[in-house]
């Protein structure tokens, strides 16, 4: 019993939490930013609807907490990170990320497909 309910208080708990994608570059990789924060900001509508909060991280001195929390290697230009309602990273990449890899992935997802659900029975037919 104790385990069930520490189970649905991680699950509200993580339902709050919004999903976020962490961009981190460097000077070498500012286009590859630009090219990521073009392709999300086309798709924020679909941004929106999944609850996904997305932060830029140049390489500077107020910005290295958040390289070391996520073990960025400062050699590489661009790194994307997805990380999951659960705090859990679910994608690394030093490419770009298209929109449909991204949401695919997303609505891969377990908690994705029970929010989806939710919705749909929520709405008036």
């Amino acid at each position: 019993m104790k385990t069930l309910f520490g189970i649905m208080l991680m699950t509200l708990i993580a339902a709050g939490s919004p999903r976020q994608v962490l961009l981190f570059y460097t000077d070498n990789g500012l286009e590859k930013q630009k090219a990521q924060s073009q392709i999300l900001n086309a798709h924020q509508k679909d941004i929106d609807e999944r609850d996904i909060k997305v932060q830029c991280f140049s390489y500077s001195e107020s910005s290295i907490p958040e390289w070391k929390k996520w073990n960025i290697d400062t050699a590489s230009p661009f790194t994307f990170i997805l990380v999951g309602r659960d705090g859990g990273e679910k994608l690394r990449s030093s490419d770009v990320v298209s929109a449909e890899k991204l949401f695919g992935l997303i609505d891969a997802m377990p908690m994705r497909k029970n929010e989806v659900e939710r919705n749909r029975s929520k709405k008036p037919e």
